[in-house]
């Protein structure tokens, strides 16, 4: 697991024995990260003492900008794997998994990088009918959080200020009318990548697949995203604007964009060609006295008001994008292409990207394979014993508290050597979700109940992308996956490696 960001790039490497030769293999699973801010006293200085309190300022001045670790991160992986990506996973199109490829472009995608094959989920398929309904909902609600954040710019509406930070999930988005970022978007850096592969190594998996792996002498079983249209749109139900977490309709997220587009216009232009009453009932902000110089109205004097605050309205629009952000979010990580890799000794190493509940609870409306493609030569695998089986567990969504479910989920995992790894870095949570729910908390992660059951589940086996190398060794030390074959943890600047040995 790389360190240091917040966002995901986990590198898989197996080696076997070719006749008395080792041979080494490689997957990569996603390669991003969130974070476009260095940390500094102004930065501190928004943030709730509370928080400052709790993550200590000197991890918060010490974060290390986005494009700069994601870029030594994508050098590391192309030397490891000496320029040969085995197996490229994309697990769904957000900006933390993705945007490695788009900073290091001449590396991965224009270099002498090969890719020998690319895995990405059904939702992906541009050929695919109900993949194809899915991204015009997605492309009308980027459009519209992109426009978002750009009127978030400065001292905005918390509710803008919340969908500006969840809008850099989506990446970079052309506005309309407001000409491009000049900056690769997910969409962009998704087909890069399958160009690079080509059509015929790239594979849009199906929930229920089981993929033998012979040259890596593992197992893939494809956990989700499901088919089902109930299931992909369903949500952790959360308080609030987002009680109701269902996927984005296309004419909601049409008149969203609409709406803010609306709004970017007047800033922008302030033509005042149309406005909402006659010219009679029509008063002016400004008016000039005999010395020419404009003051204030009347009427802007009261509009102003701090007693006639509560009478405005100005910001009440910015509910419906709030609500939006919430809801983009949550439904492209319910996409996420989740894995279960069954190692040869039965170990199962789970990566469900960014799973939400409704991709998780989907797991167990199949068998691995289905039912009906039962190969005579075994009975198929469910849900639930991958899950019994599970020794490693890629914490999803950053440790959020919506991205791992409970009962059909953590509580499922048994096995004793059961270890995790959470890709995130708390202080730039808390930096980049700084206008999430009140002004300056910042976003919590990862989540301290979800954080407390990883703890009991592996005996204090985790780690973190801000983790403490001394501490982690000692969790692992003092209680170790087995007597005989524990696995081993090793700590660099920029990763954290665990070796599970099967000999």
């Amino acid at each position: 697991m790389y360190r240091g960001i917040l966002g995901d790039c986990f590198l898989i490497r197996t080696t076997l024995d070719d006749g008395g030769a080792e041979l080494e293999r490689s997957i990569l699973i996603d390669c991003g990260v969130l974070q476009n801010v260095a940390a500094g006293a102004d930065l501190i200085a928004k943030l709730d003492p509370k928080v400052v309190n709790r993550i200590g300022k000197k991890r918060l001045s010490e974060v290390e900008a986005g494009p700069a670790r994601i870029s030594a991160i994508a050098k590391d992986v192309l030397k490891t794997v000496g320029n040969r990506i085995d197996l490229l996973v994309i697990t769904h199109e957000h900006y933390d998994h993705l945007s490695g490829f788009a900073f290091e472009k001449g590396a991965f995608l224009d270099g002498a990088v090969s890719i020998g094959r690319l895995w990405m989920a059904w939702t992906e398929n541009l050929k695919d009918p109900q993949a194809q309904v899915l991204r015009a909902r997605f492309s009308k609600g980027k459009q519209a959080l992109a426009a978002a954040a750009t009127l978030a710019q400065g001292d905005a509406h918390p509710g803008l200020r919340t969908a500006a930070a969840l809008a850099a999930f989506a990446g970079p988005v052309a506005i309309n009318g407001l000409g491009a970022s000049g900056v690769f978007g997910t969409a962009e850096i998704m087909q890069m990548l399958k160009d690079k592969a080509g059509a015929d190594s790239t594979s849009y998996l199906e929930p229920g697949q089981v993929i033998d792996l012979d040259e890596f002498n593992i197992k893939a079983f494809v956990l989700g995203p499901p088919r089902d249209e109930v299931l992909l749109r369903k949500d952790t139900p959360s308080k609030g604007q987002a009680k109701e977490v269902y996927l984005t309709r296309l004419d909601a997220a049409a008149a969203a964009e609409s709406t803010v587009n609306a709004q970017l216009s007047l800033l922008a232009n302030r033509t005042d060609t149309v406005l909402p009453f006659s010219a009679v009932y029509q008063r002016p902000l400004k008016e000039k006295t005999r010395r020419k110089k404009a003051t204030k109205s009347g009427v802007r004097k009261l509009y102003d008001a701090p007693a006639e605050k509560w009478r405005r309205i100005d910001s009440d629009w910015t509910g419906s994008i709030e609500a939006l952000a919430l809801k983009m979010d949550s439904d492209t990580n319910n996409t996420s292409l989740a894995l279960a890799f069954e190692l040869p000794d039965g170990q199962v190493l789970l990566f469900p990207g960014d799973a939400q509940v409704g991709n998780w609870l989907s797991w167990n409306d199949q068998t691995y394979p289905p039912a009906a493609k039962t190969m005579s030569s075994g009975k198929p695998v469910t849900a639930e014993d991958l899950l019994r089986r599970t020794t490693f567990y890629k914490v999803g969504h950053h440790g959020s508290h919506n991205a791992t479910v409970k009962a059909l989920g953590l509580e499922r995992m048994v096995d004793p050597r059961l270890v995790a790894a959470i890709p995130v870095v708390e202080a730039v949570a808390a930096i980049q979700g700084k206008g999430r729910a009140e002004p300056g908390s910042g976003w919590r992660m990862p989540f301290e109940e979800l954080y407390k059951a990883l703890q009991e589940k592996t005996k204090g086996r985790i780690v973190q992308g801000d983790g403490n190398p001394t501490v982690e060794k000692r969790a692992f030390r003092n209680n170790p996956t087995s007597a005989k074959w524990p696995v081993k943890i090793e700590h660099s600047d920029l990763f954290v490696e665990m070796t599970f040995d099967l000999s």
